[in-house]
């Protein structure tokens, strides 16, 4: 990956090493796949539907009589064994979301983001995008020499400029603006390059200040 030119307004940081309070933190897999499966489950609709033969409208007239006529006896035309009856234990509208505990959350995080050290870049701002146009947008990011796409760009809301990437960046398929506050451990692992402002560094510092830096699996249990 090419390195962002130093005469840039909005250059790469000098100090591109993450804070004091990722440092010993090692990804475990079994914590990041429950954190991916969470993040996946929560945003599932769950709103299959399918009615039973109870449901289905019609069929409350005997098709015909029980015995006499030869035929297999029916009692209804909307059993589950006639085309255009109830569904046998098909899908009925649910939640999928299921919950970890925030600390173990916290923690997972911060381990997607030492996964992506090797690919990590940090900037001093975000790039001003004139207008919120697309092309400018696309303009400062070829000046940044950011060339391993899909790129996923964390920033602070707070942050001057914000909005405006956001929008500029809506039409542009492989690369994301994501607010700090509302990044997950998934979005960080399926991209190739990582970009956090040095504002968002600061917000996840506070954030995982707490964080009990050790192996264990302690953090997923409740």
């Amino acid at each position: 990956m090419a390195k962002a030119s130093a005469q840039h307004s909005n250059e790469k940081s000098a100090n591109s090493k993450l804070p004091e309070v990722f440092l010993g933190l090692k990804p475990n897999k079994h914590l990041l796949h429950l954190s991916v499966l969470r993040q996946l489950d929560n945003q599932r609709a769950g709103t299959a539907s399918t009615k039973t033969r109870a449901e289905v409208r019609g069929g409350g007239k005997k098709p015909w009589k029980q015995k006499g006529t030869g035929r297999a006896r029916a009692g209804s035309i909307r059993s589950p064994l006639w085309v255009g009856g109830g569904i046998t234990f098909g899908p009925k509208p649910r939640s999928f979301k299921f919950n970890i505990p925030q600390k173990a959350r916290n923690l997972a995080l911060a381990q997607a983001i030492v996964s992506k050290a090797d690919s990590l870049v940090i900037f001093k701002n975000l790039p001003e995008v004139k207008e919120s146009k697309t092309k400018n947008f696309l303009t400062a990011m070829n000046s940044l020499s950011l060339t391993d796409t899909p790129i996923l760009i964390i920033a602070s809301s707070k942050e001057q400029h914000f909005s405006e990437v956001k929008r500029a960046s809506n039409n542009v398929p492989h690369i994301r603006i994501e607010d700090s506050c509302f990044i997950g451990v998934w979005d960080i692992l399926k991209v190739k390059t990582l970009v956090i402002t040095e504002s968002a560094l600061k917000e996840f510092e506070k954030r995982f200040a707490g964080l009990v830096k050790n192996k264990d699996l302690k953090a997923t249990k409740g």
